[in-house]
């Protein structure tokens, strides 16, 4: 996947931003949109943004972009929308509160794929921090709190968050070995939530099952299948993991539940990211990119794939800027 080298938002959030300085674009900051103005036709020709005093002031423009991301620091569309996660984590940004779905409902814009989402089982507890699932990719196997396995680690992170939600608690173990730990330690997320404690190191199965709270005996079986099935497929598990080799002593354990990191539909596009009218009709000089608009990932969590919210984001962005660019320089009414 393409990253910036600290494999961090805020590494690619500085260079967009140094982006911005670059190219002597005007950035308001400390100014939250609250409203649209549209004419008669049904064009955008300004927006109104709330100071943190409180007062109001307003801004006119020719083309507008929603860049303003998802719903999913809403819990009352959360709750409605995906019912799934109304026990999630948000694990995103609180301003991500849906404004543009209500501002598209309001204008009479079609929305799309509300139900898709991406959500992640893998966010340590109490910490909150990103522990990455190339952890899972690589050997590492999550556990409840009576010691079992209870899914393929290795469809998704994204589905994974519904499966922990839905065992005891709301939480789960990732457990791992040594060499796991070595290459978890090259994320720098990792680092900080291992400097933060969230990271138990067991020199034994004893020791394991005493961080977890389980049955030694429940554990032990546990991790003897991953063992048996060293090359082959688990009849036991619907899933059918296939581990290419066993855990060994000594373990790790990182305690986690399920989180919502954001929403993948919103209002409807083109192809050229023009939010679309009831009928299906773009309207005149209004756009949306990223979580603000459908993604590609459907209408399920099942339909995420990492790297789809920075795809849409992105490649979403790029496209509806030339669009707006062009709009400005050659209206069409």
């Amino acid at each position: 996947m393409h990253a910036t080298p600290e494999k961090t938002g805020v590494g690619l959030m500085g260079r967009l931003a140094n982006a911005v300085t670059a190219a002597d674009i005007p950035l308001i900051t400390e100014a939250t949109v609250r409203e649209l103005w549209v004419n008669a036709r049904q064009r955008v020709i300004g927006v109104g943004y709330e100071r943190p005093d409180g007062t109001l002031e307003h801004l006119a423009c020719d083309a507008l972009i929603l860049a303003c991301n998802g719903f999913g620091g809403n819990p009352a569309m959360v709750r409605e929308l995906l019912p799934e996660m109304r026990d999630a984590l948000f694990a995103g940004h609180t301003g991500n509160d849906g404004s543009a779905i209500a501002w598209g409902q309001a204008l009479g814009a079609r929305l799309a794929d509300l139900g898709g989402y991406q959500g992640h089982g893998s966010w340590a507890i109490p910490q909150g921090a990103l522990i990455s699932w190339a952890l899972m990719m690589e050997g590492g196997i999550q556990v409840n709190a009576l010691g079992e396995r209870f899914h393929d680690e290795t469809q998704g992170y994204s589905e994974a968050s519904v499966h922990v939600l839905a065992q005891p608690g709301g939480v789960a173990w990732n457990v791992f070995d040594a060499p796991i730990l070595a290459l978890a330690r090259t994320f720098p997320d990792f680092v900080d939530a291992e400097a933060a404690g969230a990271v138990k190191h067991c020199d034994s199965v004893q020791a394991l099952a005493a961080v977890i709270g389980c049955e030694e005996s429940k554990l032990i079986a546990t991790l003897a299948n991953t063992t048996r099935t060293w090359g082959q497929k688990d009849s036991k598990l619907a899933e059918n993991r296939v581990f290419q080799r066993p855990l060994q002593a000594p373990y790790c354990a990182v305690k986690v539940t399920g989180a919502l990191f954001h929403t993948q539909g919103g209002l409807d596009i083109d192809a050229q990211c023009r939010v679309l009218d009831a009928g299906g009709q773009p309207f005149p000089n209004l756009l949306a990119a990223g979580g603000a608009a459908r993604g590609v990932s459907g209408d399920a969590v099942w339909g995420y794939l990492s790297g789809n919210g920075l795809l849409s984001a992105v490649a979403g962005g790029f496209i509806a800027a030339h669009k707006a660019a062009e709009l400005v320089t050659h209206p069409e009414d």
